[in-house]
């Protein structure tokens, strides 16, 4: 197995829980989210500008759409936002107050639709699938903290890591339906958190409470490593110009202070050149 390591940070943001790293390839931007404090962070490479933007309320995870703006899944619910723009209303309610549940990770599929889970007590999340008229049905149920998801390059495969079981499922699709659930990866140290998939079908998982980053076969073989100078690497995704820059981001939240000495880079956004080449994410199609 390949063992790369990183030892600096690209930004050192201090994130209390940095997620969702989501690369613009039309606006050469990276976004990510800090989901405790509620955090946009707007990120141009060729000038190194940094934005912050305030979004109002917890939230999980973000999408590319075919207009300029943003879709969220906020802390309960769905929101639009244009980066700049006062922080947005919800346009769904989805999750239940008092539950103890919000969104934590969600990507767009294949054919355009937004799938994000939620995290809360054990067994009581979901997998939610948002469709392009703006309706939200339930596509798994009984998880405890949904967490990265992805789509095979085949079409054949859905991948879903429920992060309190420590493992990354894999399910047969029948077109929208999930059959055949089966074990896919299981760390032999910490929990898959966010994950990415590459041009050759390989996903790369950061692992929390891992301190590394790991690249699997579409077999669920660890063909390479990245060392973190973290312990809670928590998402990735591929960027740049071709796509060769891989970005990962981290958390801070839950470290003791000691932890949080030895590990002065905890909450910071890496990147890191490599060999692999990832794909353009995946736009919301809204056809209301």
């Amino acid at each position: 197995m390949l063992t790369y390591s990183i030892d600096k940070p690209l930004i050192h943001c201090n994130n209390v829980l940095g997620e969702c790293p989501l690369w613009d390839p039309t606006r050469q931007t990276l976004f990510w989210v800090d989901i405790d404090m509620g955090l946009l962070h707007e990120y141009h490479p060729a000038s190194l500008d940094l934005r912050v933007h305030q979004i109002g309320q917890k939230f999980g995870c973000i999408a590319l759409t075919d207009t300029d703006q943003l879709l969220l899944a906020t802390e309960l619910g769905f929101a639009f936002y244009q980066p700049g723009d006062p922080p947005p209303a919800n346009f769904l309610d989805v999750i239940p107050q008092g539950m103890g549940s919000m969104f934590n990770d969600g990507k767009v599929s294949p054919d355009g639709e937004f799938w994000a889970g939620s995290k809360g007590p054990r067994g009581t999340s979901k997998l939610y699938r948002l469709s392009h008229n703006l309706t939200c049905s339930i596509c798994l149920e009984n998880i405890s903290i949904s967490n990265g998801i992805g789509w095979s390059l085949d079409g054949k495969y859905f991948f879903h890591t429920d992060s309190l079981d420590c493992t990354i499922y894999r399910y047969t699709l029948r077109g929208k339906e999930l059959t055949s659930k089966e074990i896919f990866y299981t760390p032999p140290e910490g929990t898959p958190d966010g994950l990415t998939i590459d041009s050759d079908g390989n996903l790369w998982v950061a692992i929390w409470d891992g301190g590394r980053v790991v690249q699997l076969s579409p077999d669920g073989v660890e063909l390479a490593q990245i060392l973190m100078p973290v312990s809670r690497p928590t998402s990735l995704i591929f960027g740049g110009i071709d796509f060769r820059t891989l970005y990962i981001t981290s958390a801070s939240a839950d470290l003791t202070e000691k932890e949080k000495s030895a590990q002065p880079f905890a909450g910071a956004l890496f990147s890191i050149r490599t060999q692999a080449a990832g794909l353009p994410s995946q736009l919301f199609n809204l056809r209301a």
